[in-house]
C-alpha cells in the first residue's frame, strides 16, 4: 500500500526528468501484491530488484524534492522485494521510514516548521496512522 501512495511521485518525476520507468515500478509492484495471495517466484523477484535499482534515482544526479520522492518511492518498492525474498522485517520499517521521510519533506515546503509541527502535522500523524492501521490489518 505505501509503495502505491509513492508511487504518483515517481511517476512525476519521470514526466519532469524523462528519466526512470514508471510503468516497470508499477508493474513490479503489482508482481508484489500478487505475492501476497501465492507464493512468489523467488527467481523472478531478484530479477527485479536489479532492475529497480537501475531505475532508482540517485542525489547526485536529481538533487532537488522530486528525486528525493522519486528515490523514496523506488527504494520503498526496492525494499519490498527484499523482504518477499528473505522475510527480514527490517525491510518493513525502511518501507515505512521511506513514506514518513516522504511525508516530511512535503510538510517542509510549506514552510519553516519545528520538529514539533512537524511531528504534530495532520499529514504527519495520517501517516503514522495509516502505517499502523496496515501493520495491524498484516499482523
Amino acid at each position: 500500500m505505501i509503495c502505491k501512495k509513492l508511487y504518483l511521485d515517481y511517476k512525476n518525476f519521470v514526466e519532469v526528468n524523462q528519466w526512470g520507468d514508471a510503468d516497470l515500478l508499477m508493474g513490479t509492484i503489482n508482481i508484489c501484491d500478487s505475492s501476497i495471495a501465492q507464493l512468489p517466484d523467488i527467481a523472478k523477484i531478484k530479477e527485479f530488484i536489479s532492475k529497480i535499482d537501475l531505475i532508482t534515482p540517485h542525489m547526485d544526479d536529481f538533487g532537488t524534492a522530486l528525486g528525493s520522492y522519486a528515490l523514496n518511492a523506488s527504494a520503498s518498492v526496492y525494499e519490498t522485494l527484499e523482504f518477499i525474498t528473505d522475510q527480514d522485517n527490517t525491510h518493513i520499517f525502511n518501507i515505512g521510514n521511506y513514506y514518513t521521510d516522504t511525508v516530511d519533506f512535503k510538510i517542509q515546503e510549506e514552510g519553516d516548521l519545528t520538529e514539533l509541527e512537524i511531528e504534530n502535522h495532520p499529514l504527519m500523524i495520517a501517516a503514522w496512522n495509516f502505517i499502523l492501521e496496515q501493520t495491524k490489518n498484516n499482523a
